[in-house]
């Protein structure tokens, strides 16, 4: 049996429908320019709520974790079921965590337990009914005329549908990353909402995403301007702690510096590595993290993603923007949170 990956199918066609893809399209500048847009909102909305209430925080938190569950599934070419299952859960750990009395970061776990039954469940289901759906189109299904010949990339070229396991399991390696990655957002509320920090919470927050945020935006403006992602993310974590200087510097008495500067560090190394790595994605050759990158404006090599005409084509380049924007914004909260909670007084 073929071994397929959730953005990759082992087709060809590139899609797990089985539908013909179409070529690749070169994004524009202005698409380009979407990806820094993106992330300066979706960090802008966090640290302006984190600023005034902690249920101010989790209402933003929520709306960027369902778009991110959307972008996730749509970049991995996921079936719809997919998307409200990633999107349920991870705001349901953000629930249980604000409503725990300490609001500790690991009342996230059971969550994320549970929802590891509930995808495994949903999966069989997937699994029976394209078992059938197959059974029942196999008598009709007649063999390609170029059965047994190969595509450019060196796989057979088939347009016929995946093996029903195969596609499952692409499937479930979709919904549990994506359930995980969108669950990492309720750091920020455990740092926001719960006690032991020696340093306003608030204010701790406030940094960490100040240096996610700034160390995205400033690498993907530097790539748009045609700088390669290596030197482009290291700079962009200059500006992150640059900024996280300045927040400390001019910020209120009671957060210092010293605390301003490692939390927006912290933030900004994790933003800067995972932009980094949805860079190298995309020159390996990876549909999805790739076209995320591609939407990001890297000029470090490497195509961008096959994009769908119409109305399709919007939707993907929603999908990548939203992706590359958010993804590294969710990855920077754990490490954001060990240090703004553990930093001496």
């Amino acid at each position: 049996m073929t071994c397929v990956s959730a953005g990759d199918p082992g087709l060809s066609r590139g899609v797990l429908s089985g539908e013909t893809a179409p070529s690749a399209v070169p994004p524009t500048r202005r698409v380009l320019l979407g990806a820094p847009l993106a992330a300066l909102v979706a960090a802008g909305l966090a640290v302006g709520a984190a600023a005034l209430a902690t249920w101010v925080l989790a209402a933003v938190l929520a709306v960027e974790q369902v778009a991110f569950a959307w972008a996730w599934s749509r970049a991995l070419r996921a079936s719809p079921g997919t998307i409200p299952l990633v999107a349920a859960w991870a705001v349901l750990a953000d629930v249980v965590l604000l409503v725990s009395d300490r609001h500790a970061y690991g009342s996230a776990a059971g969550v994320i337990g549970v929802a590891v039954a509930v995808v495994v469940l949903y999966q069989l289901g997937l699994r029976r009914a394209l078992t059938l759906r197959a059974a029942a189109a196999q008598p009709a299904a007649a063999p390609p005329a170029n059965a047994g010949e190969a595509d450019s990339a060196g796989r057979p070229d088939s347009a016929a549908p995946p093996d029903p396991a195969a596609r499952v399991s692409a499937e479930l390696a979709t919904a549990l990353s994506g359930i995980i990655l969108g669950a990492l957002f309720a750091g920020y509320l455990a740092l926001r909402a719960g006690h032991g920090a020696h340093h306003p919470a608030d204010l701790l927050v406030i940094a960490g995403l100040l240096g996610a945020g700034s160390a995205v935006v400033a690498a993907r403006l530097l790539g748009w301007a045609g700088l390669a992602a290596v030197p482009a993310d290291l700079l962009g974590v200059v500006v992150a702690v640059a900024a996280g200087a300045v927040f400390g510097a001019l910020g209120p008495d009671d957060l210092t510096l010293n605390a301003a500067l490692a939390t927006a560090a912290s933030g900004a190394a994790v933003a800067a590595l995972v932009d980094l790595v949805l860079a190298r994605a995309r020159e390996a050759g990876s549909p999805a993290a790739g076209s995320a990158a591609a939407a990001g404006g890297r000029s470090d090599g490497g195509a961008g993603a096959a994009e769908p005409v119409g109305d399709a084509t919007a939707a993907r380049l929603a999908a990548d923007v939203l992706l590359a924007a958010i993804l590294p914004l969710a990855c920077a909260a754990p490490l954001v949170y060990l240090v703004g909670r553990h930093l001496p007084g």
